[in-house]
């Protein structure tokens, strides 16, 4: 999926742009005003648009109404400084406003919002020339290994670009931390399996096991009471 951001301040388009590459959005497109941004949705449908209102050339609220004609299945948020222009934008049929500066825990909101709450229920990613996202409950954990992060799912085990840091912070109600290394999915786990005096974590639909640091085994140990 596509998404747009449209503002006439670089340094607002590379905030949000940075914000939707934390939570792990990575095929966005910029504009710096609404005639570009015209252009852009002719020619690439974006799903969501992220509207600034003030902007030379052509306004967010003058550009809404022909975005929506040009591609009706395009989601608009607007996205600006100022909040008197509310009940104009949805009157657009606009599907969120943000206010700036926008926080990470509203710009999820919104986006949760246009993905008729799916977005922090799947996760995105390249496999080959393949983007492909699946349901975050059908990947068994995420292993930090030389420098990579890889994903054990049911296509076998991917090498994704996100960070363990991005995939917790995302996920934070569906992933858990069990070392320094290593992020399992709270509905694997079955079992702890104990190998000297070491400890590892049994997953459901895995043989792979990864290892629970002891600083983690007490909370390891409540998931399964």
């Amino acid at each position: 999926m596509k998404y747009l951001i449209v503002d006439d301040e670089p340094l607002a388009v590379l905030r949000l742009k940075k914000m939707l590459e934390h939570v792990g959005i990575k095929d966005i497109l910029t504009a710096n005003n609404g005639k570009k941004a015209i252009e852009v949705v002719k020619t690439n449908h974006p799903h969501v648009v992220f509207l600034d209102i003030e902007m030379p050339l052509l306004s967010g609220i003058e550009a809404a109404p022909i975005i929506k004609e040009i591609s009706p299945e395009t989601k608009i948020i607007f996205c600006t400084a100022y909040d008197e222009f509310a009940a104009q934008a949805f009157d657009l049929s606009a599907h969120d406003y943000l206010l700036k500066p926008v926080r990470q825990e509203r710009l999820s909101k919104a986006l949760d919002k246009v993905t008729d709450g799916k977005f922090n229920q799947l996760f995105t990613f390249q496999q080959g020339n393949d983007l492909i996202s699946m349901a975050i409950d059908d990947i068994y954990c995420f292993v930090s290994e030389d420098k990579c992060t890889v994903m054990h799912c049911q296509s076998g085990s991917v090498i994704v670009d996100e960070s363990l840091v991005t995939l917790e912070s995302r996920f934070a109600d569906k992933l858990i931390r069990i070392n320094r290394n290593s992020l399992i999915n709270i509905s694997e786990l079955y079992g702890i399996h104990r190998e000297n005096s070491l400890a590892f974590a049994k997953l459901i639909n895995t043989d792979y096991q990864p290892q629970i640091s002891r600083r983690n085994i007490s909370k390891i140990k409540e998931l399964l009471k």
